[in-house]
């Protein structure tokens, strides 16, 4: 017999990392993810994913499909599919670059113009930086 107290619930959410060419977008989704942190990447091509499964609490159970967008991608058309029915974005700069944090503004632009919410406002935006020694 099963109560609706200890019904068991799963949540999935799109989240996008997003920034310029070489931020560290990857390295931070597999320390987060993998716990795993290497200096050598490659840099990514289009797209790559990873999961991220949180137990929230004993009957809750939240998955974080975290979307690595490749840096170049901003321009590209892509970028629309790729953001669909994203729920939460990372932006990534890189501190030791600081042409990385003026692009900021043009991701952030582009995010908003091609993602909302269901009641049409803007994603949550978290502005991640990245590479401090």
């Amino acid at each position: 017999m099963t109560s609706a107290n200890t019904e068991k619930r799963e949540h999935l959410y799109k989240i996008l990392v997003i920034g310029e060419l070489g931020t560290g977008k990857t390295s931070f989704i597999k320390r987060y993810v993998h716990q795993f942190f290497s200096q050598n990447y490659r840099a990514t091509i289009g797209v790559d994913f990873a999961l991220k499964v949180l137990h929230w609490d004993p009957n809750t159970t939240v998955r974080l499909q975290l979307w690595d967008i490749a840096g170049q991608e901003r321009f590209g058309n892509m970028t629309r599919v790729y953001y669909k029915e994203a729920v939460g974005a990372f932006i990534v700069f890189d501190v030791t670059r600081s042409g990385t944090f003026d692009c900021v503004t043009k991701w952030k632009e582009d995010l908003d113009s091609k993602v909302q919410l269901p009641d049409g406002s803007p994603i949550p935006c978290i502005l991640l930086a990245n590479k401090v020694s």
